[in-house]
């Protein structure tokens, strides 16, 4: 998850900055809904959108879908123990005990809360999956007017992850050749960190002043004004993306309102 997946798509050839907003317009939507029925139709979107536009495998995409489906249940679960039943007339009450009480009304918006998150989670999926770090760095530098220094701090940010995952696994697998087991239980859990954690440390702090010196070496920031050999433009297509999206949130939201599905409370009949 979270990993750059080059393909010949649409969603590929978009400008960056305009996917982006594409993708910020639907995640506003989900901010804005607190009934699960707009944010799962925003999911769905954004679901069958990098299935189909971005190209994502199809077993990528049902792996993906695990955390996608969990997240909101121990959320709604979690709100629902915790809700604050006073601000309903007749709350239905399915479980009681002690101080915890599960209600119809705390689950409906406890999943709507799970939903938006994993509305989120979904939206920066797509983000990441089909758009080049390197793209993206030129694209908010050109065409967000972000200045260098922030823009292709973004680019290391986009490069160091998959780095260290790398690291991890070499130092797991030396681990491994050495005859270093790993343990059971909290105290094997935090043993691992420890043994991990320092070694991962130096290595991010080595990439970082070999990244810095590259850019000095290039003589980053020297001057007011910088070339590119690439230039990211805005097309129609790219505009087309953001209208489109905004339309489809534009007509959940109508829906969710002619059918009585965007309340911020429900009572169960």
């Amino acid at each position: 998850m979270f990993t750059y997946l080059a393909h010949a798509s649409l969603l590929h050839r978009l400008n960056p900055s305009m996917k982006l907003l594409g993708v910020a317009v639907v995640a506003a939507g989900a901010t804005a809904a607190f009934a699960p029925f707009i944010p799962a139709m925003l999911l769905l979107a954004l679901w069958l959108t990098a299935w189909r536009l971005g190209r994502v495998p199809w077993r990528t995409m049902l792996r993906w879908s695990i955390p996608l489906v969990l997240l909101p249940i121990p959320v709604a679960l979690f709100n629902a123990l915790y809700a604050d039943l006073s601000r309903f007339p007749h709350p239905h009450i399915l479980w009681q005990w002690g101080y915890w009480t599960l209600s119809a009304e705390g689950l409906w918006m406890g999943l709507g809360l799970g939903l938006r998150v994993a509305v989120f989670v979904a939206a920066s999926l797509l983000f990441v999956a089909t758009t080049d770090p390197t793209d993206f760095a030129l694209s908010l530098v050109q065409n967000l007017k972000v200045p260098p220094r922030f823009g292709y701090g973004v680019l290391v940010s986009y490069r160091f992850l998959p780095l260290l995952q790398r690291e991890f696994a070499v130092i797991r697998m030396a681990h491994r050749v050495r005859g270093v087991g790993e343990g059971r239980g909290v105290r094997g859990w935090v043993e691992k960190i420890r043994r991990y954690a320092i070694p991962l440390l130096a290595a991010a702090v080595r990439k970082s002043e070999r990244t810095a010196l590259a850019m000095d070496a290039r003589a980053f920031g020297a001057l007011p004004r910088r070339t590119y050999y690439r230039q990211m433009v805005i097309h129609k297509q790219d505009v087309l993306f953001v209208m489109a999206l905004g339309a489809y949130v534009a007509i959940v939201y109508a829906v969710a309102l002619h059918f009585g599905l965007a309340h911020l409370q429900w009572i169960p009949e």
